[in-house]
């Protein structure tokens, strides 16, 4: 072999167009538990002002996260590790070192690298990245780096920038002046975060100034051909997230050899791309991708964080090319029905099967959930060992969502005889429960979620039941009894379920949490001792799947949502609301969300209304509902103090639906909402999101598809709505996009401004100035699409074969409506929206939101005093003593005012929901 033909051992790449650096070799996420919390923080006394609360709350905690690092520097005078791929690292934090190998990595769009992790208890986490710089030239750059936390950033072994800044989800700029020498200068990057649950640990380099080229060390590459490789790996598409069945597709160049491989330990696939482009691959016992930390346990109570994605690695296959794609696809969970078959005694027993592991996809992990249901088909089942690891895992490490674990523990307790349990096991449960803490007035250093809504009731329902459970024994957390805790949690339970009861959920229809309230509910009227609290908590479950019912479609709980995650919105079948609609009326998916829906499956005192089943099952003709929320966020429950307030609109027939909340919160920076939504099957959920990043996991809040970098206003009138986004200044992408997969349409249609699908005999409509355009390539290929001018209002609009004609037909009546965006001018976007015997539509971000020339919300001339509650089946005024629920021949009575004054009677609460006797007390005040 020639010289000439040799490899050149390295790969070259360029920086995108604005310097930044998206070729790297990255280590892992090192990670090692935090146990000098103590050292910053008293674990008892008030935990207020500078104390422990921080550590549940992630905006709040930068100041500790900064002290600690002052603590925990990252250790400068160590050895350099030489950047090669597949070459060894050795690394030295905190006294501990770690050992791993180089991988390749190309950063997504936002350039971000990123160890994002969820991680259930404390821990510090270091992270080393690599990569070199080439120009021929020496001239001078600048260096400007990205972080969310402490750095330390080096060229040719010299410290150059660091930084001990730490903030929440955007990174921090820094930057520094540098002279880079002609031929090549290795760059390296080391990274410290401190996790207290979701952790976005980041970092983005720009090199601003000429053009620099990129090099990754790789021993056997050659950069000739490794190049031509990257051009066709920048054409591979997944033209479908959502994958059913044991194989999967790609679309690539026609002829190119491939390998590939589902997951970083499977074998490689070798493939060939057909004379269409088509590359099928296996996907038979796909793993699923995990963003967890150091503690992988996996348990039951979190199962919202499970995604179902797996990860597609496929690259050239050559050996001199040693770079990958790497796309999530996920293997959608098969048990799922969109049409109801059967009986509420038959779904049950669905239910059953799915949670002992009898069905065709048995959960990842089932938990106490599982045992319960073992022991519910088989009373002769005993308690081992095995059966409670995982629950007591998570409450004896104290981790995020012990909460829900210990409520679990509880009914397996009470449920199952005690002369079914191994007695040393028995004797663990009650140790663990009894020295349990449960709540953050208590002592103990510990990142467990207490203040959001659904944590507050899980937790007030755990310390609740353990209090009337072992009321004689001294709980060791903080020397008080069982019956003194079960006093302090059933005052706490009454505020919340009052605040609930009179204004509805902060979190609206979350389609993870509301499962998870449903779940606390049911507990509280299977075990609770206090009748008020009983009859309180079973009104409010009926209410709570009332609305469920109402707010779905065909098993989709397609209403916008308060909070939600990118693969329930890509899937219903993921969404932990979907198994109870499968207990409810037969519709939905049994997946990995299985606390819930066990709960409610067996169940002894309470049963799901007849009128809730009707409401689930049966699609109506036509239904226009609205549900307003309101209510009052106070600090010592929420760390807010403001009011809440959504309000939330439905459209459905039986072919589509579209949701979406009112003019929320517009204007103001997102985390986890979803604020509209066309849905069309359990995989065609149409969108629209201002991205905060590239993201979509569970640590990124905002991401790319859940939540918003700042949210839009939207306005909806029955089958119609519109969109407003005001982009900043500060924008990372001064640009909205579309979620429309087209994989999952039987038909569709680009024209002019509008793109127009269809899925069976229902239809959806989005359009936007200019049009939109589909992403071509990657793991959103035809899936995403991308407004041609920004985006900065869009609308969209539902039909349906019987009432608007054949599809070519519904295309003609779209695209002969008329359009005029923005009115005012580009800097107040807005739109004037004109169709054939529909209202004219016309509002802009700071205007009105006009029907037929008439301001929404306008009552007699003035603001409409809102309902709570306003559908065919429900009309509710706030304060109404009692609401009726009619539909399908059945009926429902929700004593609302008689279920609040037996609690207020025994638990005087204030103005703001908060039980009189805590207020400013030791147990509750600042």
């Amino acid at each position: 072999m020639s010289e000439a033909s040799l490899p050149t051992n390295r790969t070259v790449h360029y920086t995108d167009p604005d310097g930044t650096v998206r070729d790297w070799l990255v280590s892992p996420a090192w990670a090692a538990p935090c146990e000098d919390l103590e050292n910053f923080l008293s674990p008892d006394g008030e935990p207020w002002g500078q104390g422990r609360w921080v550590l549940t709350n992630g905006p709040d905690v930068g100041e500790l996260k900064e002290r600690l690092y002052q603590a925990h520097p990252i250790q400068t005078a160590q050895e350099l590790p030489q950047p090669t791929e597949r070459g060894s690292i050795r690394w030295s934090a905190d006294g501990s070192t770690f050992d791993a190998t180089w991988r390749r990595t190309r950063t997504g769009k936002d350039g971000l690298l990123d160890w994002s992790a969820f991680c259930f208890t404390p821990e510090y986490r270091y992270s080393l990245a690599s990569t070199v710089l080439e120009v021929d030239q020496s001239d001078w750059r600048t260096l400007e780096l990205h972080t969310t936390g402490p750095f330390v950033l080096w060229l040719d072994g010299e410290v150059v920038l660091q930084s001990g800044k730490v903030s929440y989800m955007e990174p921090e700029v820094h930057s520094v002046r540098v002279r880079l020498r002609s031929r090549t200068t290795t760059v390296h990057l080391a990274t410290w975060q401190v996790a207290f649950r979701e952790c976005r640990q980041i970092a983005r380099l720009r090199v601003i100034g000429l053009p620099v080229r990129v090099v990754i060390p790789s021993p056997g590459a050659d950069e000739i051909a490794a190049r031509l490789a990257e051009t066709i790996l920048a054409q591979i598409a997944s033209p479908s997230w959502a994958q059913e069945g044991s194989e999967g597709t790609l679309q690539a160049p026609a002829g190119t050899a491939l390998r590939l491989r589902v997951g970083e330990d499977a074998s490689w696939q070798h493939l060939r791309a057909d004379s269409t482009g088509t590359v099928t691959y296996l996907l038979e016992d796909a793993p699923e991708e995990e963003d967890e930390g150091a503690d992988v346990a996996r348990t039951a109570g979190a199962s919202m964080l499970s995604s179902g994605e797996s990860i597609v690695e496929v690259g050239l296959d050559d050996a001199r090319c040693p770079q990958t794609l790497r796309m999530r696809v996920a293997v959608l969970p098969p048990l799922s029905a969109s049409e109801p078959i059967g009986n509420p005694e038959s779904w049950r027993q669905e239910v059953l099967e799915h949670v002992t592991g009898g069905g065709d996809a048995p959960p990842r992990e089932s938990g106490v959930a599982g045992l319960l249901g073992r022991y519910a088909l088989d009373t002769t089942t005993t308690v081992g060992a095995g059966d409670l690891e995982s629950a007591l895992h998570r409450v004896l490490t104290r981790g995020d969502c012990a909460d829900f674990e210990v409520v679990s523990l509880l009914l397996a307790w009470h449920w199952i005889p005690e002369s079914q349990w191994d007695a040393a096991v028995r004797k663990d449960v009650a140790a663990a429960i009894t020295g349990m803490k449960y709540w953050i007035t208590q002592p103990g250093l510990d990142a467990m979620c207490y203040f959001t809504e659904n944590h507050q009731f899980v937790w007030h329902v755990a310390e609740l039941l353990a209090g009337e459970t072992f009321a004689d024994r001294v709980f060791s957390v903080d020397g008080r009894t069982g019956a003194e805790h079960a006093d302090e949690a059933r005052a706490r339970a009454a505020g919340w379920l009052t605040r609930k009861l009179r204004g509805g959920f902060s979190e609206f229809d979350s389609n993870a949490y509301l499962a998870i309230d449903s779940y606390a509910l049911c507990t509280l009227i299977e075990l609770g001792q206090d009748e008020s609290l009983v009859k309180a908590s079973r009104t409010l479950l009926d209410k709570a799947l009332v609305t469920l019912a109402t707010n779905s479609w065909r098993g989709t709980h397609g209403a916008a949502h308060g909070r939600s995650y990118v693969h329930t919105l890509r899937s219903s079948r993921f969404e932990e609301t979907s198994p109870v609609l499968r207990l409810i009326a037969g519709v939905g998916t049994l997946n990995d969300a299985v606390l819930p829906v066990t709960a409610l499956a067996l169940a002894r005192k309470y049963e799901i209304p007849d009128v809730v089943r009707e409401l689930a099952g049966n699609q109506p003709d036509e239904w226009w509902g609205r549900q307003v929320y309101r209510g009052e966020l106070a600090y010592e429950r929420d760390l807010l103090e403001r009011p809440y307030r959504s309000d939330l609109r439905i459209y459905k027939t039986p072919e589509v639906m579209l949701s979406s909340v009112q003019d929320y919160r517009a204007g103001l920076p997102g985390l986890q909402e979803h604020i509209w939504g066309a849905t069309l099957g359990r995989e065609l959920q149409v969108f629209v999101t201002h991205p905060a990043n590239s993201d979509t996991g569970s640590s990124a809040r905002p991401n790319a598809w859940a939540g918003h970098r700042i949210l839009g206003r939207v306005h909806q009138h029955r089958d119609a709505l519109v969109h407003m986004q005001r982009f900043t200044t500060t924008d990372p992408q001064r640009t909205t996009h579309l979620w429309l997969p087209i994989a999952q349409t039987d038909e569709h249609v680009v024209a002019g401004d509008w793109i127009i699908a269809r899925r069976g005999e229902g239809y959806v409509a989005v359009a936007t100035p200019g049009g939109v355009r589909p992403v071509l390539a990657g793991e959103t290929a035809w899936q995403e699409w991308l407004p041609a001018e920004g985006g900065s209002a869009w609308v969209s609009l539902v039909g349906r074969v019987g009432a608007d004609g054949d599809f070519a037909q519904w295309v003609h009546l779209v695209t002969s409506s008329t359009l005029q965006w923005h009115p005012r001018g580009e800097d107040d976007p807005g739109v004037r929206f004109e169709r054939a015997d529909k209202p004219t539509l016309e509002v802009t971000f700071d205007t009105a939101f006009l029907v037929d020339g008439i301001p929404a919300g306008l009552v007699d001339g003035l603001p409409e005093h809102e309902p709570h509650l306003d559908n065919p089946a429900v009309h509710a005024e706030f304060g109404d003593a009692v609401t009726e629920v009619r539909w399908g021949g059945k009926s429902l009575t929700l004593e609302i005012a008689d279920a609040i004054s037996g609690m207020v009677a025994s638990y005087p609460l204030d103005t703001a929901g908060t039980p009189l006797d805590l207020v400013g007390g030791a147990s509750n005040g600042r």
